[in-house]
């Protein structure tokens, strides 16, 4: 049997993915996820090379109520070459669980950053933040910090204000321009003064040292950490009122577990008040008063990018758009 597939470039990812298809992707897993629909399979790291720091990583995902399982496979530089950045030439292979047959292979590179920040980010806020989110700070200028504020204007329509603290005044107003006069952004230099008033706080960078620290988050704010307590004080996991994470199992081990994210801070599961998915199906409550400050830590899951990927399949399968291939 000749069965072809359809190869998806980043371009096609463009056009059939939106923000609010991503958010709606996480929120619609969650949903599924303790009915045994919704299957991922161990996060696999395979080191690039001795002590650099960099690194590669399978997960496999199933979506039984898709029909579809798959994985993405993806590089983590955290000490890239020059000129490259901190992951890139990411993939998901899609397969139909009935034949087995392969269906797609789709560009992740915009999809990753579109899930995290834009995503299980955007998501997270949504059930642990104030009802009225108005004021969000960004710390951070790379793809993730473009991709979460996409997505928290999509999904946080009375947003008045978002300020962005990054190194380079440059990199701010290139942000700036692509957005236009869609949103209202502020450039900060200081992070004390991006913590200030901010309903929410994302911290979306790849740095090694710990930027956000406790005392320059206020009462009532959330903070939305994508990479752990790598670039956040980890005391904040102790500070905070409560520390929601994605996944139990798997966000112990790559935040808990990890000498590297912990900075010499003892992490404890027991601070942990349990998943985001048991606040937004009722099984916990998340914030109880507008005082409260609430942390959410999440390395994300391969079952999003195999989500946002089948997303794209289906749209360009019906347009008829997309590169068939034979195997």
């Amino acid at each position: 049997m000749e069965e072809k597939f359809l190869y998806l470039d980043r371009e096609a990812v463009k056009r059939y993915l939106s923000p609010e298809d991503v958010i709606n992707a996480v929120k619609g897993l969650w949903s599924h996820w303790k009915d045994g629909s919704v299957r991922e399979g161990n996060h696999t790291f395979l080191p690039a090379g001795k002590e650099t720091g960099n690194e590669f990583l399978h997960i496999g995902a199933c979506l039984n109520m898709e029909g579809i399982l798959g994985f993405k496979w993806i590089n983590i530089y955290r000490n890239p070459a020059p000129g490259y950045p901190f992951s890139h030439g990411n993939i998901v292979v899609l397969n139909d669980i009935r034949t087995g047959s392969l269906r797609a292979i789709v560009s992740a590179d915009d999809i990753t950053a579109m899930r995290t920040a834009g995503g299980h980010g955007v998501a997270s806020a949504r059930y642990l933040a104030k009802d009225k989110v108005r004021t969000l700070s960004v710390i951070g200028s790379g793809s993730q910090a473009v991709q979460g504020i996409r997505g928290f204007l999509a999904e946080f329509k009375e947003l008045e204000c978002i300020r962005v603290n990054c190194r380079r005044k440059e990199r701010f107003q290139e942000i700036r321009k692509m957005f236009g006069d869609k949103a209202p952004l502020v450039y900060v230099e200081d992070i004390g003064e991006a913590g200030r008033n901010a309903d929410v706080i994302l911290a979306a960078t790849n740095s090694k040292d710990v930027l956000l620290r406790c005392d320059d988050i206020e009462k009532g704010t959330t903070v939305i950490a994508l990479d752990g307590f790598m670039d956040v004080e980890p005391e904040l996991s102790r500070r905070a009122d409560k520390w929601f994470v994605g996944n139990l199992d798997t966000d112990r081990k790559e935040i808990i577990d990890s000498k590297d994210m912990s900075h010499g801070f003892e992490l404890r599961y027991e601070d942990i008040a349990g998943e985001v998915a048991d606040v937004m199906t009722g099984r916990l409550p998340g914030r109880e008063s507008d005082d409260e400050i609430i942390v959410c830590t999440h390395m994300g899951s391969g079952t999003y990018d195999v989500a946002c990927a089948f997303e794209v399949y289906k749209k360009a399968l019906e347009a008829g758009d997309g590169l068939k291939l034979r195997l």
